[in-house]
């Protein structure tokens, strides 16, 4: 079988969480765009992100336990993709203020539920740049308190969710898992199972 990743290769193990990390930051940071023409962007790392456990069966020397117990890390980073990078961003170029409830609008999801598109006015009257969305329903003229993008990149969120750590924890939890396992898996794939075993030593 062709070997896709030389086995036990240590420059090639820390390529491989180094780009696991970049397109998880990519597939995040297109998500988060929005729109049918990122969501497209997004597809291709996101799938980057399913193929990299695939690539320690080689690294390992063709074992499929370090596949197995990747694909578990990379489901936990595949939930905080589409709202890590995000929320860095806002926590660290956003405008926290507090918004009211002019206009809303009821996207029905998959489910039959409603996904509610808002739009924000500031305290001045003046509309805020892009769309709040919320699964809650606000009436018309309730306060919310908004992380604002000055830039209009992306939309209103919560100050509350952004206070929450859940999903940077989770991302980390993620990433060291993932290097952990990587790492194994290279140790493991250093011991050539094709090279035989030392013959024993015979006395004189």
């Amino acid at each position: 079988m062709t070997r896709l990743m030389p086995r036990g290769s240590r420059p090639h193990a820390a390529l491989l969480v180094a780009a696991t990390a970049l397109v998880w930051l990519i597939a995040g940071v297109a998500g988060a765009l929005g729109g049918w023409m990122w969501w497209a962007v997004a597809a291709l790392p996101t799938a980057a992100l399913l193929v990299a456990p695939i690539l320690l069966f080689w690294l390992s020397g063709e074992r499929i336990w370090p596949t197995w117990v990747a694909f578990a890390f990379v489901f936990v980073l595949l939930l905080t993709a589409y709202a890590g990078p995000a929320d860095w961003y806002l926590r660290a170029a956003g405008t926290r203020t507090t918004a009211t409830v002019r206009e809303s609008s009821c996207l029905e999801t998959r489910n039959g539920r409603c996904l509610y598109r808002y739009r924000l006015h500031d305290a001045s009257g003046a509309p805020l740049p892009g769309e709040f969305r919320d699964t809650v329903e606000y009436e018309y003229g309730s306060p919310v308190d908004v992380v604002v993008d000055p830039r209009g990149l992306l939309g209103p969120r919560l100050a509350a969710d952004l206070d929450s750590r859940v999903f940077d924890v989770m991302a980390l939890a993620g990433f060291a898992g993932f290097a952990a396992t990587v790492a194994a898996a290279t140790a493991v794939g250093r011991r050539d199972p094709d090279q035989p075993a030392p013959a024993p030593q015979t006395g004189p």
